[in-house]
């Protein structure tokens, strides 16, 4: 089953040649490298600042190396779009898929901790200056346990993994809209991206309402060299990053849920969406270092 190519899958649409195989793998191969790179620089140079609070950065940092383990299967997924074919057999597509879905759904979730902790920061300044370590910690664990759980079910008989239509990479097995894809596919869109988007949004615009009613004076004490001001900027600004990221594959799954058109999913529409959510977590970074650069002048003032 594993070992074959699976172009008959899309029969009637276009699917990809093995030059189109060789593109998306060194996409893959260029986008993971770069991903792990770029999230794992900023999560060592942010680690390094000497913050008040100590932990200001734990949660940006966290979100930032969760950022980097979205593309943790790049050397399978591009390995084997280069080869035209699954490589890694049944075990391999099921591990594959699992490790993908804690992933993904703790980034989702993250990016919500990053958010909350954001209104806590702005809202709550008293308590979030002497919250224990191991508050950020529970959080922490808690939204891995999220992702953790949601990645078990398809394992337990709640939907299940499989290849993809181009035969080259695996997730949860949207060929047949069966009644238990279906509610698994509705059950994720609340719990695992609606309800985490809505609320990070609130949060963030509760966060901003706090920031206008400080005063100039207290936010002039603030001299780390990304300031709350700057935290609350780029959670806004991640939240739409993250929903169109996550869109691609939001789309297909529902497509494929209501529809039961997983068969009729060419292999480009089936491509973009994991192309787009492994992309998209570049763009952390970038902003970060656009955030940082502006902030150097500020940060050298606070040394003596």
């Amino acid at each position: 089953m594993f070992g074959v190519h699976h172009s008959s899958i899309s029969s009637g649409l276009h699917t990809f040649s093995m030059w189109e195989h060789y593109v998306t793998g060194a996409l893959y191969l260029i986008i993971g490298v770069t991903a792990f790179a770029t999230n794992g620089l900023a999560a060592i140079v942010l680690a390094r600042q000497n913050t008040q609070p100590r932990r200001k950065y734990s949660m940006l940092i966290y979100f930032l190396l969760t950022s980097a383990l979205v593309n943790i299967g790049f050397p399978l997924n591009s390995s084997s779009s280069i080869a035209g074919r699954w490589l890694f057999g049944n075990f391999g597509c099921h591990f594959y898929g699992f490790i993908g879905f804690v992933v993904g759904i703790s980034h989702i979730w993250m990016l919500f901790a990053f958010c909350i902790e954001r209104y806590i920061a702005t809202c709550h300044r008293e308590f979030y200056k002497r919250m224990p370590s191991i508050y950020y910690t529970l959080l922490i664990a808690a939204m891995y346990s999220v992702g953790t759980f949601w990645a078990v079910m398809p394992l337990l008989g709640w939907g299940e993994y499989g290849l993809e239509p181009t035969g080259t990479s695996c997730t949860i097995s949207y060929i047949n809209a069966t009644d238990s894809f279906q509610s698994l596919i509705m059950s994720m869109v609340i719990v695992t991206y609606s309800f985490p988007i809505v609320v990070s949004c609130y949060a963030v615009s509760k966060a901003w309402t706090a920031l206008g009613n400080m005063s100039d004076s207290e936010k002039e004490k603030d001299r780390d060299l990304l300031s709350e001001e700057q935290l609350t900027a780029m959670a806004t600004i991640f939240i739409p990053i993250a929903l169109v990221s996550w869109s691609g594959f939001a789309y297909v799954s529902i497509y494929s849920a209501i529809t039961d058109g997983g068969t009729t999913l060419s292999h480009l529409s089936v491509t973009m969406a994991p192309l787009l959510s492994k992309s998209g977590v570049i763009l952390y970074p970038l902003i970060i270092l656009v955030a940082g650069i502006r902030s150097i002048p500020k940060a050298e003032s606070k040394k003596p």
